[in-house]
């Protein structure tokens, strides 16, 4: 039997932990571009930055309310290196394939890999939901330059209907300016342009991730999501039209503050409609009439079920 002396020891721990720093060098080195490109797309743009301020919200409310039972323990497990493995693995298919968003699943895959280093395989186990909405925000990152035009228009021509049934006369063109096409709301004499922002996206996805967080969070059937998802995309598309309409009827009687009423109007439908989607899933959907939290028990008791 061999005895490592204290020597020994700390020369072993040295190399393991310069193996450690080697490892997330290489993995910042590859993924650096990837999470800069995401970070500089969520922040350009209003709408996404709302949905990522819901997401970091959300998961620094579970964290702090789970801290109990999180353990600040780093070490490089098997775990831990298949999941980085894993990213790499997505990154080398990102160059190879000519397939750009397969860096973004190896951007998920770190997220996993960094949990489990850091607070290891429960706190991993008990974190998943908040992967998987972190790679929901990534798809609407990446699904926002291919949804903007068809939901400016889905926007404008059912605003153009609900402003009609209001008894309005609204007409909405199409114009072609710099390549690029505009969709115009005439009504009466005002010109509204119906741009990205008027688009609904930010409404839609953060009321779809703050949706999917509070379904996570309670742990609830699979068929609760397919029902209550929906509803809560329904949710957004909804509140962006009373948002439009609202700006059109109250324009006329505020000429000299537009910008303060379309601010206003923004965030009053984003904050009501989130408060409608917190309502919409305070149902109970869960797995059990008691189930556990995907962070873990509350100090003090076994299982929890939110109210």
């Amino acid at each position: 039997m061999s005895v490592k002396t204290t020597g020994e020891s700390v020369s072993s721990r040295r190399q393991d932990w310069l193996l450690v720093a080697g490892v997330f060098a290489l993995t910042a080195f590859v993924f650096w571009p990837a999470a800069r490109w995401l970070a500089t797309m969520a922040f350009a743009r209003e709408q996404l930055t709302q949905s990522f301020i819901i997401v970091a919200a959300a998961g620094a409310w579970i964290v702090y309310e789970k801290r109990a039972s999180l353990r600040f323990d780093p070490k490089l497990s098997t775990v831990t290196i298949a999941w980085l493995f894993a990213s790499y693995l997505f990154a080398a298919g990102a160059v190879g394939w000519g397939v750009p968003w397969l860096i973004m699943v190896g951007l998920v895959a770190v997220a996993g890999g960094l949990v489990d280093f850091f607070f290891g395989r429960v706190a991993f186990r008990r974190t998943l939901p908040l992967q998987a909405v972190f790679a929901v925000l990534i798809l609407c990152v990446l699904l926002f330059p291919v949804l903007d035009w068809p939901l400016r228009q889905m926007a404008g021509v059912n605003a153009a209907r609900f402003l009609k049934f209001l008894g309005l006369a609204p007409e909405l063109t199409v114009i072609i300016e710099g390549n690029l096409p505009k969709l115009l709301l005439r009504v009466g004499r005002q010109l509204f342009l119906v741009a990205t922002e008027c688009n609904g996206f930010g409404l839609i996805s953060s009321s779809l991730l703050l949706g999917l967080i509070r379904l996570l969070y309670r742990d609830a059937r699979a068929p609760w999501f397919f029902v209550f998802l929906p509803l809560c995309i329904a949710v957004g598309f909804v509140f962006n039209l009373l948002r439009i309409a609202v700006i059109v009827l109250l324009a006329p009687r505020f000429p000299d503050h537009y910008y303060v009423l379309h601010e206003m109007a923004g965030f009053g439908a984003l904050y009501a409609g989130l408060g409608a989607v917190w309502l919409l899933t305070c149902g109970r959907a869960d797995k059990s009439a008691a189930p556990a939290h995907p962070l873990g028990p509350r100090r003090g008791q076994a299982k929890s079920a939110d109210s």
